[in-house]
């Protein structure tokens, strides 16, 4: 097992993605220690944050009926963001090695998993200080297994619930909607399931008799996660023929060449993980928008620009940033087959403006807080449709870096560049300097006018600009094709 672990870790550091992109890892190294830091400080402080949100409260009751949320949270995002190392057995199976090794291998390494860090971080700084420093030792020792085992609960639990669910939408759906069904009636005290959760757990800690009870949710978890790969790890198994009914794209054919590009990246995005995942997540971050649209922020120009800019592109934004590297796997067909450059280009632009447009309505319900959104909104979608989506494909022929589309979208820089920083420069900077001009010259109240009267002529401009990026892209086709095969 020992052997397993050290020859993964192998892979992972003689990565060529790792070592190619040296001023990325830094950047990345810099972010995640910043993250560390900022979930120790967060621990530390805790009882410090209860105390000034919950007056007179007994700290540790408090934390443990917010572990409850915690415990929610990091079950859905485990389940939508959380890369499972099921894959990684299959070099194995042919080698002389207990089958039972195997399966339990990638189930041990699902526990050095950045989620179960970051479980750490946030209740071991707390747990320290105002636990074992101030409780009896047989508290301290039965509280901090009980947690610990329901954290392990969830991450051996994700295993089967991804198995399960991970590929039926409306099961997600329901599941998603089932936990913030529990959230809700806790919030609105219906039924205040956090303090019964607390209670739970105090009486697990203070009645020894029951302690067993988390720690066997934990083994269950375990148990049914090698079940679940162990019907499912023999190779012939994962390659069975079969037929799926296809999407119901066809429609798009009536629109030519142009439509059965577009019929393509549809597929290609809800055929694939990576891509999947990507979409999941940019639906997740449309609930922002109750952090950005609070009254006090109804008169912040630099906020409600940002959250136009960025809200009802969410998904545009972050899928275009990796434009044709999400084909580096087939982008090779596209040279070899006869089709026009230009018609591949625009049905990338016509893509971009529909789920800008299909974000817009998203976030549309928004403008029952204040009408001005929807307007401010329109702006930058305009804004999006003419200036920005053209600035991101230029700058993204420039991508040389494949993509695996079977991975999961989180902790993932697969294809990740010094181009993906950049090219956020101009989209955003933009709107911010014509910002601060009208604010220099005294015109503030035209400034989302101006926004969408250059989003106009974008639009107005659009296939001479078009015409730019595709020349751009015939220079620089031939060196994307030889970064893409080099996985």
């Amino acid at each position: 097992m020992y052997k397993l672990l050290t020859h993964q870790w192998k892979e992972k550091i003689r990565s060529s993605f790792w070592q190619k992109n040296i001023i990325l890892n830094i950047v990345l190294g810099i972010l995640g220690l910043y993250l560390i830091l900022n979930f120790i400080a967060v621990s530390f402080f805790a009882d410090k944050i209860l105390l000034d949100v919950f007056k007179d409260c007994d700290v540790i009751e408090s934390f443990t009926r917010l572990l409850f949320y915690y415990l929610l949270f990091d079950l859905i995002a485990r389940f939508f963001f959380q890369q499972l190392p099921t894959i990684s057995i299959q070099p194995y199976l042919t080698l002389p090695i207990k089958k039972n090794t195997l399966i339990h291998y990638p189930i041990i390494k699902s526990v050095f998993s950045f989620f179960n860090l970051l479980a750490i971080l946030l209740i071991l700084p707390f747990f320290i200080k105002n636990i074992y420093l101030t409780q009896s030792f047989q508290f301290s020792l039965l509280w901090i297994v009980t947690v610990l085992s329901l954290i392990a609960g969830n991450n051996f639990l994700n295993f089967s619930l991804k198995k399960y669910f991970s590929r039926q939408a409306l099961i997600s759906l329901l599941f998603l909607s089932f936990v913030g069904l529990l959230i809700y009636l806790d919030i609105a005290k219906i039924i205040s399931i956090s303090e019964y959760f607390s209670a739970a757990i105090f009486y697990l800690v203070n009645t020894t008799t029951f302690i067993f009870v988390p720690a066997l949710f934990a083994v269950i978890s375990y148990y049914w996660a090698y079940t679940i790969l162990k019907n499912n790890a023999y190779i012939e198994d994962s390659q069975k023929l079969t037929i799926k009914k296809s999407n119901g794209f066809s429609f798009l054919n009536n629109y030519g060449e142009i439509g059965q590009l577009i019929g393509v990246e549809l597929k290609m995005i809800l055929r694939n993980k990576r891509p999947r995942s990507l979409l999941y997540i940019s639906g997740l971050f449309v609930l922002y928008g109750f952090m950005f649209y609070k009254n006090e922020n109804l008169d912040n120009y630099i906020i409600l620009s940002l959250s136009g800019l960025l809200l009802p592109a969410m998904f545009s934004t972050n899928y275009g940033q990796f434009l044709f590297s999400w084909e580096s796997s087939f982008f090779d067909s596209y040279l070899t087959n006869k089709i026009s450059h230009f018609n591949y280009i625009k049905s990338k632009h016509i893509f971009f403006s529909i789920s800008s447009s299909i974000g817009f309505l998203l976030v549309l319900p928004y403008a029952l807080i204040s009408s001005k959104i929807a307007f401010i909104n329109a702006a930058f979608l305009l804004y999006n449709i003419g200036i920005s989506s053209i600035i991101m494909m230029f700058f993204c022929t420039f991508n040389t870096s494949y993509i695996d589309l079977g991975k999961s979208q989180f902790m993932n820089y697969q294809g990740t560049g010094i181009t993906q920083f950049l090219v956020i420069l101009p989209i955003i900077g933009i709107p911010l300097l014509i910002y601060f001009l009208h604010k220099i010259l005294g015109i503030l109240p035209y400034y989302y006018y101006s926004i969408a009267v250059i989003g106009l002529i974008g639009i107005a401009l659009n296939k001479h600009m078009l015409e730019m990026v595709e020349s751009r892209f015939m220079k620089r086709r031939y060196k994307m094709a030889v970064g893409f095969r080099k996985k």
